[in-house]
């Protein structure tokens, strides 16, 4: 049974991990990106490997995920501001993409992911 619970725990742990890529490849998906959608789908398949790398290039990805959203929310903030629409509820909630992403990363500093991984 300890087991059991100690898995749940893992997917709840790396659950944000995987709707952060999710969410990047959406945002691809709409526009028109399909292999870059494919490849951000099937990243979080990685996580399946226990390796102490897999680990840190998640991160990393996560971070440069990260910057790819700030890139977009100031493309679609000019867009915006240059047409005259509402701009300011879009960047509120590119800002919490932002830091849902970032957060995301630090997931990978929880000492369960860390044992899990073998980041000691």
């Amino acid at each position: 049974m300890k087991n059991s619970a100690g898995t749940f725990s893992l997917v709840g742990l790396l659950l944000p991990v995987v709707l952060s890529f999710w969410l990047l490849a959406a945002h691809f998906l709409r526009m028109g990106n399909l292999y870059v959608f494919a490849a951000l789908v099937s990243f979080p398949l990685l996580l399946v490997v226990k390796s102490a790398f897999v680990a840190r290039f998640m991160q990393v990805s996560l971070i440069v995920a990260s910057l790819t959203w700030m890139q977009i929310t100031y493309l679609m903030l000019m867009t915006r501001m240059m047409m005259g629409d509402d701009w300011q509820r879009m960047t509120i909630i590119m800002g919490v993409v932002i830091c849902f992403t970032l957060l995301s990363s630090c997931l990978f500093l929880h000492a369960r992911l860390e044992r899990h991984y073998g980041l000691n």
